[in-house]
């Protein structure tokens, strides 16, 4: 049953854990970087804006990749700019028009606040 163009707008949930490893700085930068890789799961859930029947949920495992830095402000507190790199097989949704085999990745460019207790 060929599909011809569609698209499944999806959730994705994510479980990972990644080793963080912290890189020397110049003594005269106030910047703390760190590389960190990893892995875990991606899960992947259609929603109910699904135009194709019989998608099902599906998990893929995942490799994390990335790096960053956090530029500490206080004792305490820290701004901190993040790039992750998630690489995974394309999901089919348990369709197999939509088996390609592929294998993709996405890019989370981040960034935030850092508190330290």
């Amino acid at each position: 049953m060929p599909l011809g163009f569609a698209g499944i707008q999806s959730d994705v949930h994510q479980l990972t854990g990644e080793l963080v490893l912290k890189v020397p700085s110049p003594v005269r930068f106030k910047i703390n970087p760190y590389l960190l890789a990893g892995g875990g799961a991606l899960l992947f859930s259609p929603t109910n804006n699904n135009p194709v029947a019989g998608a099902e949920t599906q998990a893929k495992g995942v490799f994390v990749y990335g790096g960053g830095a956090d530029f500490p402000l206080s004792r305490h507190f820290s701004l901190r700019g993040e790039y992750r790199g998630l690489v995974y097989k394309t999901p089919d949704f348990g369709l197999s028009a939509l088996n390609t085999d592929a294998v993709t990745h996405t890019a989370q460019p981040s960034a935030g606040i850092v508190f330290r207790f």
